[in-house]
Parts: C-alpha cells; sequence; structure tokens
C-alpha cells in the first residue's frame, strides 16, 4: 500500500497553514506522484485508506544513541530519560522522548523533542484534519554507509548521516566545514566523505578533505527518505501525550491491563455488594420472625398487624387496661412500662419469654440501679434479679431479669 508522505516545515505558532511537499511513496520506494502546495489543499488529495507519515526537520528532533539494558518498551520508556539527561540542556519536563529501533550492537536509538514543537505539528495536522500513522524526524531516514561519512546538502539545510556510534545530524550549510574539522580531529584515522549537493550549491569544506568526494545531485529530499519510508522505520514520534490515529492504539494498549484490573475489581466490588444485600435481607427476615416470635408469646390472642404500635397501646395502657388479648408478658410490660419510663433510664433491648423478662439499660450509676431494682420490684411485676452490670465514662449499663408473679 501507498503512503501518502508529508514534509512538514519547522515549528512556527504563528503559521496557520504552513507550505509542505507531498507525495506517495510506493512498496518498492518510489514516489509516485508529488506536489508543494498549503497543508489544507495537501489534505484533500489523501485517498480513503491512505496511511500518513509526517516527516518533520531533523533540526528540532535530537537522535541520541544510548545503551539500555532493558528490552520490555515499559523498562526502556522508564530508563530512556535518566540515561539522557547527562547530553539534554533542557529540563526533562518539557521534551518528549521516545524510544526507537535496537541496533545490533546493542544501542537504542532515542529521539528528543520539545513538547511545544510536537503540539505545533500535530496542532497544523489537526486543523488540515489529517489522521497522521507516523511523525518522523527526517535525520532517521537519511541512507547510512559503514566506513563513509555521507553529506546531503540544498541551500537551506544539510544532513549528515555518519558511520558507527554517531548520530545523525542536521545543520545549516554555513555550519557543515566546523562541523566536519570536528569530526575529522574526533576520528581515529581519515574517513571517506560522500558530499551530495547541486552543482551550483556544492557546500564549503575544510581545505584538508582531501578523502571529500563530491556528487551532483538534485536536492530532492522526499526521493531520497523515500527507501527508508518504504521500509517503515520503527521509530515514530506519536507516542505517550502525543499519540494518535495508530498512536492511539498504542497509547490504548499501555492501559489494557489497567482497564482489566479495574474492571475485575468492580466485578468483585458488585459481587460483595449484592452478597452484602443478601446478607442484610436474611438478617431483616430473621429479625421480622423473632418480632413474630415474641408478639406470639405475648399476645397469644392478639393479630399480628403493627407490632410496635401494638406493643406501644400495651405498655401506655397500665395494667388494668391491657386488654382480653394481652397474656403475661404482656401484662408484666405493662406494670413496668412506667418504672422504665422515668428519667434517667434508657431502655436498650428487650428479651421475653412466657415467665420472664430480660431487660438491657442504661443508668448513670450503681445507686441508679439499685434504686430501679427497688422500684421494679415494688411493682409486683415479679422477682427482679441483677444478672450483670458494666461501669464506664458515661454510666452503667445492666442486665435485669424479672420472672415469677405477675400473671
Amino acid at each position: 500500500m501507498n503512503a501518502f508522505v508529508l514534509l512538514l516545515p519547522e515549528p512556527d505558532r504563528d503559521l496557520a497553514d504552513p507550505e509542505v511537499t507531498w507525495g506517495r511513496v510506493g512498496a518498492s520506494g518510489q514516489v509516485a506522484d508529488r506536489g508543494h502546495e498549503p497543508l489544507a489543499q495537501a489534505a484533500t488529495r489523501i485517498r480513503r485508506g491512505e496511511r500518513v507519515v509526517a516527516v518533520v526537520p531533523g533540526e528540532r528532533v535530537l537522535l541520541h544513541h544510548v545503551t539500555i539494558p532493558a528490552r520490555s518498551r515499559a523498562a526502556q520508556l522508564q530508563a530512556l530519560p535518566y540515561a539522557l539527561e547527562d547530553r539534554l540542556s533542557e529540563d526533562l519536563d518539557v521534551l518528549h522522548i521516545v524510544p526507537g529501533p535496537r541496533r545490533s550492537d546493542g544501542q537504542l536509538l532515542a529521539a528528543v523533542a520539545a513538547h511545544r514543537d510536537m503540539d505545533v505539528w500535530r496542532g497544523w495536522l489537526g486543523a488540515a484534519g489529517i489522521v497522521a500513522e507516523r511523525l518522523l524526524p527526517d535525520t532517521a531516514l537519511v541512507p547510512a554507509e559503514a566506513g563513509h561519512l555521507h553529506v546531503y546538502c540544498d541551500a537551506r539545510r544539510c544532513l549528515l548521516a555518519p558511520p558507527g556510534t554517531a548520530e545523525p545530524v542536521a545543520l545549516a550549510p554555513e555550519l557543515l566545514p566546523w562541523w566536519l574539522e570536528r569530526w575529522q580531529a574526533q576520528a581515529d584515522g581519515a574517513l571517506e566523505t560522500d558530499v551530495h549537493a547541486p552543482r551550483d550549491q556544492a557546500p564549503d569544506t575544510p581545505a584538508d578533505a582531501a578523502h571529500a568526494t563530491f556528487h551532483d545531485w538534485d536536492g530532492d529530499w522526499l526521493q531520497l527518505f523515500a527507501p527508508a519510508l518504504a521500509r517503515r522505520p520503527a521509530l515514530n514520534l506519536l507516542t505517550g501525550r502525543h499519540a494518535g490515529s495508530a498512536g492511539m492504539g498504542a497509547a490504548l494498549a499501555q492501559w489494557r491491563v489497567p482497564a482489566a484490573i479495574a474492571a475485575a475489581l468492580v466485578t468483585l466490588w458488585t459481587g460483595s455488594l449484592w452478597l452484602e444485600v443478601r446478607q442484610m435481607e436474611r438478617e431483616v427476615g430473621q429479625l421480622d420472625r423473632a418480632i413474630a416470635g415474641i408478639f406470639e408469646t405475648t399476645l397469644p390472642e392478639a393479630r399480628l398487624v403493627d407490632p410496635v404500635r401494638q406493643f406501644q397501646q400495651i405498655l401506655t395502657a397500665g395494667d388494668g387496661e391491657a386488654g382480653a388479648a394481652a397474656g403475661p408478658v404482656a401484662t408484666r410490660l405493662a406494670r413496668v412500662a412506667p418504672v422504665l419510663a422515668g428519667d434517667g433510664v434508657e431502655l436498650r433491648q428487650i428479651r421475653a419469654e412466657s415467665d420472664r423478662l430480660e431487660l438491657e439499660l442504661d443508668l448513670a450509676s450503681i445507686a441508679e440501679l439499685d434504686r430501679l431494682r427497688g422500684r421494679l420490684a415494688d411493682t409486683g411485676a415479679g422477682a427482679v434479679r441483677i444478672l450483670g452490670a458494666e461501669s464506664g465514662e458515661a454510666g452503667v449499663r445492666a442486665r435485669l431479669q424479672i420472672e415469677g408473679g405477675g400473671s
């Protein structure tokens, strides 16, 4: 499948619709058709299903070879900023660092661009409605050759592809002599240099560049990059916060495991919530059955309608007005209710059987508990016995039993 290639200029925030060179590159590395026009116009030439590759100037994307033992992509992303920290002059927070392919010697190619430049390039593409599959620096597309330094120049810029572990470089033609002198000073021996440039635009080279060979080149950057583009280079700047279109798939892939964990946690939480609701339903059922049992024991002749209100009526009616439906427990409750309703007594729980009542209540002190026992005994509801009492900062919590009598 052909690739629709866009050569974007250097980022300029004031430029809304930049002039671009575009072309179609086939699988064999040949340029099928091409043009040079505003980006918005070039966008109308993209065919349906055609993958789009944007190429940006290497002057704004530095390439570095670094040694990182980690093989996983996640580990490389984590280690890269620290491996490059000594080589970069800007704060790491403003830089977009992307790992590229690993070379045969084990070194990793890394690309470094400023977030602000990435935002401009992506902004241009977005404004034109273009969804790019890849965004590449052109320095990563220059053909290299072992033992040779290749230099490609036109009137505006030069791209250099050094051999060995040196990184490709983009610079202005007037800086080429300085760079070549610096390169030769660091080289172990003489190096063959091939300078490719239009005949009338040949750059200056150091006077002692005896091993330099000049080649007449037409300055066609798109044709120069086409063979590398046909091989689909592994480096792609559309990753991380700058992921887009095909890069979005990689970004989403990074979230598959966290999303699966989140889904499992939601499922687990939903299951535990369902179990909790079921447990509460069982407890409510048990409570309803317990209320019905107490009601049947206390008021054997009455029909269960509203147990709370029915008990309240029995407790407030008094001993003589309990009604014919009241059993011995209800009678005993009616006798002790006025005493329990007094100040300083908080009734917490009642357990009733046919011949006894058990009360759990809070009082201010042991002395109050003893006086309460006496008052309950005076009601004739039965013998009053203290089953237990615990003192605390808030007072005394006691358990009383009333049995016998009162029937």
